[in-house]
């Protein structure tokens, strides 16, 4: 790993964890093992690497949505166990990310007093995943998966609960047994979802 993306590795871990403004530049660098000087190489401030840090995140977040929207044009049928291995995949390789997790624990905590955090944790964790979610409601219902009149509503009862059990056991640590949790969790939420609006239930 190159001296930048260490100084990005050990800021989004304090950040997420201290909040940006108890965390110092003077810690980002003790925690990398360099020097302050050094830090001030590779980035202008704390800012910066902060900026650099929303824009690694909505890159990937971007690209994610869009292989899931080109994968989303491919199903014509679906069934239980592939729904819930997809609603497993979506977990492990987005919420369970050590990038991203860390990432929405970092605007969660700033997003009370940082305007361009707020609206970008809006739009990349509530806005961008319900719109998404809805096409892939919509989806299911035209293929006579699910059932019911209003995907916008599916979505929002299928993508809520995730969102709940994430800010539940993923929010504030990240160890193995949390993670199995929220994993536990969304999969029972996911079941319960499914006794609602598979179609023939």
């Amino acid at each position: 790993m190159e001296t930048k993306e260490l100084i990005q590795e050990a800021a989004l871990d304090l950040f997420s964890h201290k909040g940006f403004d108890s965390s110092s530049v003077r810690d980002i660098a003790a925690k990398t093992g360099i020097r302050d000087s050094s830090l001030y190489f590779h980035f202008k401030n704390k800012q910066a690497i902060l900026d650099s840090l929303m824009d690694r995140y909505i890159q990937i977040s971007r690209q994610m949505m869009d292989r899931l929207e080109e994968g989303l044009g491919h199903i014509t049928a679906m069934d239980d166990k592939h729904f819930y291995a997809v609603t497993e995949q979506y977990i492990r390789y987005f919420f369970l990310d050590p990038f991203i997790s860390r990432m929405i624990m970092l605007m969660n905590h700033e997003r009370s007093h940082n305007d361009r955090i707020r609206d970008q944790y809006v739009r990349w964790c509530i806005e961008k995943p319900l719109a998404f979610q809805t096409m892939v409601m919509k989806k299911l219902l035209d293929i006579g998966y699910l059932e019911g009149k209003d995907p916008a509503h599916i979505a929002l009862e299928y993508y809520s609960p995730i969102f709940l059990y994430f800010s539940q056991y993923m929010n504030h640590s990240y160890t193995e047994k949390e993670k199995e949790r929220f994993r536990k969790a969304v999969m029972s939420a996911a079941q319960n979802f499914l006794a609602t609006y598979r179609k023939g239930n």
